[in-house]
């Protein structure tokens, strides 16, 4: 990939992989219990953030938390889901450098965390504090199964994606 500009190819590339991350959330949120949804398109994302050389995944993590909120009607936690995945981007990026990329998954998978704070104190500030309790507990239970599942995509992605040398590719392009 040049350093300067990027190709287009590089940029098509990236709207595909944005594309399919919106389309498995999508298709994730079909199969909701109680309002409850696992997305294991976390784990996609953070293979791809690995995978893909250069900042592409940062607009395409960006893109698709954004669309992903304004289809969900949830654009009240439309920032916080930005930030959560430039967070995700980059200790991808430069943690896996640093450390190595299981633990680096372990501790980006770990940010959707993230989210109990941010619902306790701005989304559910006008119910009563027991009903909020309640609420965290779901959300903690709930993003407690997301982080596994993310961590455990990850992993059967990238051993996948490694057997078929696709990294390489990716690499090159």
């Amino acid at each position: 990939m040049n350093k300067k500009r990027w190709s287009i190819k590089y940029i098509c590339l990236i709207g595909m992989l944005s594309a399919l991350l919106v389309t498995l959330s999508l298709v994730t949120m079909l199969f909701t219990s109680d309002g409850v949804a696992i997305q294991f398109t976390t784990g996609v994302y953070l293979v791809f953030c690995y995978l893909v050389p250069g900042y592409g995944m940062l607009v395409g993590g960006i893109v698709y938390g954004a669309i992903m909120d304004l289809a969900l009607n949830s654009v009240i936690t439309m920032g916080i889901t930005i930030l959560i995945n430039v967070l995700m981007f980059f200790i991808m990026k430069y943690g896996s450098k640093l450390i190595t990329k299981h633990a680096a998954v372990i501790l980006a998978a770990s940010l959707v965390f993230l989210y109990i704070p941010f619902l306790y104190y701005v989304v559910w500030n006008t119910q009563e504090i027991s009903t909020r309790n309640g609420l965290a507990v779901k959300e903690a239970i709930v993003d407690s199964i997301q982080w596994i599942v993310s961590i455990v995509v990850f992993e059967v992605m990238y051993l996948t994606l490694s057997k078929t040398k696709l990294n390489e590719k990716l690499s090159n392009f």
